[in-house]
């Protein structure tokens, strides 16, 4: 029980963690926080946090052995490639 709580609490803090640096300093900016903003919040840690925890339970039930780890790792790499692809090329 204890184990799994740590491995959610891995799980969920990394992409809020992420989140929240990353959306802070976009978000204050203009020294304000529009309502906008926190929705993009809140997308982002739900996004994240669900790629997260697929990924946990898809690794722990083939039986790896660091799967909060990894999750939390590869949700963080794979929202950094899904922003990345989304944003408009500047020329």
């Amino acid at each position: 029980m204890i184990e799994t709580i740590k491995d959610f609490g891995l799980i969920v803090g990394v992409p809020v963690a992420r989140s929240v640096f990353g959306w802070a300093s976009k978000a204050l900016e203009d020294k304000k926080i529009t309502q906008f903003e926190w929705k993009q919040l809140i997308s982002t840690v739900l996004k994240v946090g669900l790629m997260g925890t697929v990924a946990y339970f898809g690794l722990d039930s083939i039986g790896v052995n660091n799967s909060a780890e990894i999750a939390a790792v590869g949700a963080f790499f794979a929202d950094k490639i899904f922003n990345a692809l989304k944003k408009p090329k500047k020329k």
